[in-house]
């Protein structure tokens, strides 16, 4: 087991971010080669920089096998890639087009030396002009036996909506119907604004330059990226530390270096003893994914504190953990309070939790007024590491509703949530949350509009309660305390069904009781959340999988990765 600093996490960087890093490693790269750089030795650092994605980008074309090759350029840096590219594609051998959508005059820079060398090299620039005069000359060209498109217009420099030939150029590539690689981000994505225009590439894979950036893997910028690809770029590392935002990517290839490591001579309570709370007369089937896919995730003891009207019912689907019923001092089995949670329940709560390693609370315990007062008088009572989930969050979002004791009546939306984040600065136990988007603007109010700034706010919150903040969607994200923002890059709609999220809870809490620290358990429990939905969706498809299946496919996404 690692810990996170020790993981060499690559930083994703904003497009701005990006943008000044390109700027000061030219000058920082040419400064080495000559203590006062000409604007020419800048610009040959830029160019250096440029072949290497150039060749990034050979590399990947190449990988497809796909040939004839059309590249569509302008006359800017992200031109210039395709011209490397063009290139070598040439030298190699790989038959290849390079459509132009400004004349050679326009070229200036780093993109003059590249369409230089690659006229130089026996290439040649085919004018798009050609086919925005004659329209009629697009469906020839594109499917004059051509198999791969590459864009190389625009890069993550675009802004606002496209110039008319641009926008011709899109809508000939996409009536193509053929497979396009990207290069850096696609024609028609707005990298400023964050937006996608309705004239937009949408790129079954786009190569990333340097270092992963966030619109990519974002609900708006991810179906005109398609699947991110991350090139390496030879920048210095003392540039890179220049511009680092704090957000980093996280992918399946962590797994095994955050896994707890077992005790092979320990018993059941060296492995882990974890205390789950939840469901209600309604919702037992919460309480029991949960548990199980505790029982899944390593915890050497599991023990399920629900109410003893759905304590039968589970012990008949569940034969591993340990049960506490809640006795159900409501007589009349149609009152709301029968079957759920109550604030007579926190002693024996209390008295159980006092032998947990870790807890979790929330999954289907229902909104009811009584439940809520239990639980905003347990949380603060507890100390082991928690997991906060589901009604359990729903019921901090209604301290407005409760008694002074633990709220006040807020007539505006500011203090509503002040309240919700003193209530959780103030809980002794580590903990962390894990709202989808509804639930955390029920507490916290809406995420912003530009899902480029989420981390942002989420890393606001998270310093500001002092917990871990695990929002769950596609991509995920887990906020520290310590202000780093982590994102994991999974879109998978066959995991957005109800219960999907018990399922991570139980993964967190087993993970909690074997020792994480919370930012690695929530890190690691969405990792293996997701790799074991993807599993799923292989063998399942994404309509028919269920998050009882991905139990099922829990010991695949920890087996296949131990090391």
């Amino acid at each position: 087991m690692r810990s996170l600093q020790s993981l060499n996490l690559q930083p994703v960087l904003s497009t701005e971010g990006m943008r000044n890093l390109d700027a000061a490693s030219k000058g920082f790269l040419a400064k080495k080669t000559a203590s006062d750089p000409s604007e020419n030795d800048v610009i040959q650092s830029g160019y250096t920089l440029m072949q290497e994605a150039g060749l990034a980008l050979f590399k990947f074309v190449q990988s497809k096998a796909l040939a004839p090759i059309a590249i569509f350029i302008g006359s800017g840096n992200n031109g210039g890639d395709g011209l490397v590219l063009a290139k070598l594609l040439l030298q190699g051998g790989i038959q290849s087009t390079v459509f132009s959508l400004a004349p050679e005059s326009k070229f200036k820079n780093e993109a003059k030396l590249a369409l230089d060398d690659f006229l130089q090299a026996g290439g040649s620039l085919f004018d798009f002009k050609k086919i925005n005069e004659e329209p009629r000359q697009a469906s020839l060209l594109l499917h004059d036996g051509f198999k791969l498109i590459v864009d190389c217009m625009l890069g993550n420099g675009a802004k606002g909506e496209l110039r008319l030939e641009f926008a011709t150029a899109v809508e000939i590539i996409s009536e193509s119907m053929l497979p396009v690689i990207a290069a850096d981000a696609p024609t028609g994505y707005d990298s400023g604004a964050h937006v996608r225009n309705d004239i937009c590439i949408h790129a079954n894979e786009t190569m990333l330059f340097g270092f992963p950036r966030l619109d990519a893997y974002t609900k708006e910028g991810g179906p005109a990226f398609g699947k991110a690809v991350v090139a390496p770029l030879s920048y210095p590392d003392k540039v890179v530390l220049q511009f680092d935002e704090k957000n980093y990517l996280v992918t399946e290839e962590a797994i095994p270096q955050l896994l707890p490591k077992r005790d092979e001579w320990g018993d059941k309570r060296n492995q882990g003893t974890a205390f789950i709370i939840a469901g209600s007369k309604d919702m037992p089937g919460a309480a029991a994914l949960c548990t199980e896919a505790a029982l899944r995730s390593g915890a050497g003891l599991v023990t399920l504190a629900t109410t003893e009207a759905i304590a039968p019912i589970i012990q008949t689907k569940l034969s591993e953990p340990v049960f506490c019923s809640l006795e159900d001092r409501a007589n009349d089995e149609n009152s709301e309070n029968h079957g759920t949670l109550q604030q007579e329940h926190i002693p024996t709560l209390l008295k159980r939790a006092k032998y947990a390693s870790a807890i979790a609370i929330g999954p289907g315990l229902s909104t009811n007024a009584g439940t809520v007062q239990a639980v905003l008088a347990l949380l603060p009572q507890l100390k082991a590491p928690t997991v906060i989930d589901a009604d359990a969050l729903n019921a901090i979002a209604m301290l407005d509703d409760t008694s002074p004791r633990y709220g006040m009546v807020h007539h505006d939306e500011k203090s509503k949530i002040q309240a919700v984040i003193e209530y959780l600065h103030n809980l002794q136990s580590p903990a962390i949350l894990t709202p989808h988007v509804r639930e955390f603007a029920r507490l916290f109010g809406e995420l912003p509009a530009n899902c480029c700034e989420t981390p942002s706010r989420l890393r606001e919150i998270a310093q500001s309660t002092d917990k871990v903040i695990l929002l769950k969607g596609a991509p995920t994200y887990i906020a520290s305390p310590d202000g780093n923002v982590y994102i994991i890059p999974v879109a998978n709609s066959g995991m957005a069904k109800g219960g999907s999220g018990d399922v991570l809870s139980g993964i967190i809490v087993a993970l909690l009781a074997q020792g994480l620290a919370t930012p690695e358990a929530a890190i690691l429990g969405a990792l293996l959340h997701q790799k074991a939905g993807r599993i799923t969706r292989e063998e399942l498809g994404a309509f028919s999988m269920l998050p009882s299946d991905v139990i099922k496919n829990l010991h695949k996404a920890f087996v296949q990765n131990r090391v």
